[in-house]
């Protein structure tokens, strides 16, 4: 599923990579994005309501 989220943001500019609680999803985001930054790429995570 990986390949698949990656080609959707590719291809349409962003994906759904879950869907979690409210303290779930803010603690992802978190992780992700200090992952992201600490290897210098530009991977943006946003919390949308349902």
């Amino acid at each position: 599923d990986a390949v698949n989220t990656m080609l959707q943001i590719h291809h349409k500019g962003s994906a759904v990579a879950g869907i979690y609680t409210r303290d779930v999803a803010e603690t992802k985001i978190e992780i992700v994005t200090s992952r992201a930054r600490k290897q210098e790429y530009p991977l943006q995570c946003v919390m949308e309501q349902e």
